[in-house]
């Protein structure tokens, strides 16, 4: 599932090439995009390299945390914004999205990270992935101080934290990344396993996916994109919005754990 050359995909990105090429006179057109960083390793840094080739539009990406890129797209300072499902609803709710522009992009996932050349264990059920869990010298994850989704504790760093909250996971040996995600960690080899977004346990050569997460335990993203109310070059960000759901980029969203059958509109 997420092995697929990125060579590969972004050829396949140019299935639809015609619907969305635009005349030359638009060379020095842009389209600025704001993404949180589960999207963008999800997908997004490759069909933005395929829009530009395609189109001649120039794509830059304003990138941030959640409540960061929620305020590029209550200002409007993007064209297009991609967000989790329930931050859409709140910055919908207060106006600042734009009637009618809203798509699913997919859900993504958290999933298990292993050494590469390791034993990779079958967590295809609960039962199976807690006992790959308690196999483990060392279970690696993201740090959590403070709020859950304040400073020092984001999102998902609470959402893969706490998982070793829950009364199953007593007697896995488990402990933050010292600095960076869990992943990071174990590329340092600092234990031998490790939870952390799919997209970005690939960023590592020496790190192979295990899986995802159990579904039943709800440690994913539904990611959304819409056009702001408020974004100068709307058609611009619909435009990309819809280069980013057609049926040819699928394979690359769903080589980076990202599922676009799956999660809320």
């Amino acid at each position: 599932m997420f092995n697929t050359t990125l060579s590969a995909l972004i050829g396949l990105a140019a299935v639809s090439a015609v619907a969305f090429t635009t005349p030359a006179a638009a060379q020095t057109r842009e389209v600025i995009v704001g993404t949180p960083g589960f999207t963008l390793v999800g997908g997004l840094e490759i069909i933005t390299k395929a829009f530009e080739a395609e189109t001649g539009i120039k794509v830059t990406v304003k990138g941030g945390g959640m409540d960061e890129v929620m305020g590029f797209a209550t200002d409007g300072s993007v064209d297009a914004v991609f967000l989790p499902a329930d931050h859409m609803d709140e910055i919908t709710a207060k106006g600042a999205i734009k009637a009618g522009t809203r798509k699913r992009i997919g859900r993504s996932y958290q999933g298990l990270a292993v050494m590469k050349g390791a034993k990779v264990p079958d967590i295809s059920t609960k039962e199976k992935f807690i006992a790959a869990l308690k196999s483990a010298n060392l279970v690696l994850h993201s740090r959590c101080n403070g709020t859950p989704g304040g400073a020092g504790c984001t999102r998902t760093a609470y959402m893969l934290s706490s998982l070793f909250d829950l009364p199953e996971m007593a007697g896995v040996k488990h402990a933050p990344s010292r600095f960076g995600e869990g992943g990071d960690a174990l590329a340092r080899h600092e234990g031998d396993m490790a939870v952390q977004n799919i997209s970005q346990i690939l960023k590592w050569d020496n790190l192979v996916v295990a899986g995802p997460i159990p579904e039943e335990y709800g440690r994913y993203l539904d990611a959304v994109a819409a056009v702001p109310s408020k974004a100068k070059n709307q058609s611009l960000g619909q435009q990309f919005i819809a280069y980013a759901t057609q049926p040819g980029t699928f394979a690359i969203w769903y080589s980076r754990g990202v599922d676009p059958r799956k999660g809320a509109q």
